[in-house]
């Protein structure tokens, strides 16, 4: 019965594609972050969710204020320190999952070496092997913080191999947490940064 229930296991794992999600961080190294006091948000149209799904574009939106005012940075509608841009995008990847099924057996009975006496000899087993291809969605948010004076960016942010799923709640569960990841991410930079290492 625990094998079973171990081959069951060992065949959903090989099924499930890891997801991952990777975390980058780049910024001016020369840029004085602690400056920035109020942001404002700059349009994306043709890289943002907005026009597609405005539902998602405005959980989005909320979920990176959210992370921005708990670096106590507020936001306003005009003369921000920073403008603040997010983008997306997806590529379908390809899995390939392949299932065994069988038994073997370590030894059997066989000739000895040099083609006499009786000994143990190779294994024997039966089974087979069925390989599938599976396809999924991944997707890509980066999250860009511009200077609102010299227009320059400042800051990137990016969050790959978010697995895609129809479900809001789900999906934004990994954008969530794919955002939390860029903010420890960046957080750990910015001490690496002071303390020199």
């Amino acid at each position: 019965m625990k094998m079973r229930l171990l081959i069951a296991l060992i065949l959903i794992l090989a099924a499930t594609p890891a997801f991952a999600v990777k975390v980058f961080i780049d910024h001016d190294t020369k840029y004085d972050f602690k400056n920035i006091k109020t942001f404002a948000w700059a349009p994306t149209p043709d890289t943002s969710v907005a026009d597609t799904n405005p539902l998602m574009h405005s959980r989005i939106v909320n979920a990176i204020e959210h992370y921005i005012a708990m670096g106590g940075t507020q936001e306003v509608k005009d003369n921000p320190d920073v403008y603040v841009t997010y983008h997306t995008n997806s590529k379908e990847e390809m899995q390939l999952n392949t299932s065994s099924f069988g038994y073997g057996y370590p030894g059997g009975w066989g000739w000895g070496g040099y083609g006499y006496g009786a000994g143990w000899g190779g294994g024997a087993s039966m089974g087979s092997s069925t390989t599938s291809v599976s396809t999924y969605e991944v997707g890509t948010l980066v999250v860009d913080v511009w200077d609102a004076a010299s227009k320059e960016l400042v800051w990137r942010g990016t969050a790959t191999d978010i697995y895609l799923s129809d479900n809001p709640d789900k999906m934004m569960k990994k954008i969530d947490k794919a955002l939390a990841k860029i903010v420890k991410k960046s957080q750990q930079l910015e001490l690496k940064n002071q303390t020199g290492g």
